[in-house]
Protein backbone atom coordinates (compact mmCIF):
# COMPACT_ATOMS: atom_id res chain seq x y z
CA UNK A 1 0.00 0.00 0.00
CA UNK A 2 2.92 2.31 0.72
CA UNK A 3 4.14 1.92 -2.86
CA UNK A 4 0.68 2.76 -4.18
CA UNK A 5 0.54 5.95 -2.13
CA UNK A 6 3.99 6.92 -3.42
CA UNK A 7 2.75 6.37 -7.00
CA UNK A 8 -0.16 8.70 -6.31
CA UNK A 9 2.19 11.41 -5.05
CA UNK A 10 4.40 11.02 -8.14
CA UNK A 11 1.32 11.28 -10.35
CA UNK A 12 0.10 14.40 -8.55
CA UNK A 13 3.54 16.01 -8.79
CA UNK A 14 3.55 15.36 -12.53
CA UNK A 15 0.04 16.80 -12.88
CA UNK A 16 1.08 19.90 -10.99
CA UNK A 17 4.15 20.38 -13.19
CA UNK A 18 2.50 19.55 -16.52
CA UNK A 19 -1.02 20.92 -16.05
CA UNK A 20 -0.57 23.50 -13.29
CA UNK A 21 -3.75 22.27 -11.60
CA UNK A 22 -5.12 24.15 -8.61
CA UNK A 23 -4.19 22.88 -5.15
CA UNK A 24 -7.87 22.17 -4.44
CA UNK A 25 -8.04 19.90 -7.49
CA UNK A 26 -4.83 18.12 -6.52
CA UNK A 27 -6.12 17.63 -2.96
CA UNK A 28 -9.40 16.22 -4.26
CA UNK A 29 -7.53 13.84 -6.58
CA UNK A 30 -5.31 12.79 -3.67
CA UNK A 31 -8.36 11.99 -1.52
CA UNK A 32 -10.10 10.13 -4.30
CA UNK A 33 -7.07 8.10 -5.36
CA UNK A 34 -6.20 7.28 -1.75
CA UNK A 35 -9.74 5.98 -1.35
CA UNK A 36 -9.20 3.83 -4.46
CA UNK A 37 -6.00 2.41 -2.95
CA UNK A 38 -7.81 1.59 0.29
CA UNK A 39 -10.66 -0.02 -1.65
CA UNK A 40 -8.19 -2.11 -3.65
CA UNK A 41 -6.21 -3.03 -0.53
CA UNK A 42 -9.36 -4.45 1.09
CA UNK A 43 -9.77 -6.60 -2.01
CA UNK A 44 -6.13 -7.73 -1.87
CA UNK A 45 -5.26 -5.78 -5.00
CA UNK A 46 -3.07 -2.78 -5.81
CA UNK A 47 -2.56 -0.03 -8.36
CA UNK A 48 -0.19 -2.28 -10.30
CA UNK A 49 -2.62 -5.19 -10.58
CA UNK A 50 -5.90 -3.28 -10.94
CA UNK A 51 -8.15 -4.22 -13.84
CA UNK A 52 -10.82 -2.34 -15.70
CA UNK A 53 -13.37 -4.62 -14.05
CA UNK A 54 -12.08 -3.57 -10.61
CA UNK A 55 -12.51 0.09 -11.46
CA UNK A 56 -15.95 -0.48 -12.93
CA UNK A 57 -16.97 -2.30 -9.73
CA UNK A 58 -15.74 0.62 -7.63
CA UNK A 59 -17.66 3.13 -9.72
CA UNK A 60 -20.80 0.97 -9.60
CA UNK A 61 -20.53 0.84 -5.79
CA UNK A 62 -20.26 4.61 -5.70
CA UNK A 63 -23.27 5.10 -7.94
CA UNK A 64 -25.47 2.80 -5.87
CA UNK A 65 -23.98 3.80 -2.51
CA UNK A 66 -25.67 7.15 -2.14
CA UNK A 67 -22.68 9.29 -3.10
CA UNK A 68 -23.35 12.61 -4.79
CA UNK A 69 -23.10 12.54 -8.57
CA UNK A 70 -20.52 15.35 -8.46
CA UNK A 71 -18.28 13.33 -6.11
CA UNK A 72 -18.50 10.28 -8.33
CA UNK A 73 -17.78 12.41 -11.41
CA UNK A 74 -14.67 13.85 -9.76
CA UNK A 75 -13.55 10.34 -8.77
CA UNK A 76 -14.07 9.20 -12.35
CA UNK A 77 -11.98 12.12 -13.60
CA UNK A 78 -9.12 11.24 -11.23
CA UNK A 79 -9.34 7.55 -12.12
CA UNK A 80 -9.35 8.27 -15.87
CA UNK A 81 -6.24 10.40 -15.55
CA UNK A 82 -4.44 7.85 -13.40
CA UNK A 83 -5.64 4.67 -15.16
CA UNK A 84 -6.16 5.50 -18.84
CA UNK A 85 -5.45 1.94 -20.04
CA UNK A 86 -7.80 -0.13 -17.80
CA UNK A 87 -10.74 2.11 -18.60
CA UNK A 88 -10.12 1.85 -22.33
CA UNK A 89 -9.90 -1.95 -22.14
CA UNK A 90 -6.12 -2.13 -22.61
CA UNK A 91 -3.62 -3.60 -20.17
CA UNK A 92 -2.47 -1.43 -17.26
CA UNK A 93 0.94 0.15 -17.65
CA UNK A 94 1.19 0.98 -13.94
Amino acid sequence: MKEDLARIEQFLDALWLERNLAENTLSAYRRDLTMVVEWLHHRESSLVSVSGEDLQALLAERQTGGYKATSTARLLSAVRRFFPAPLSGENSSG
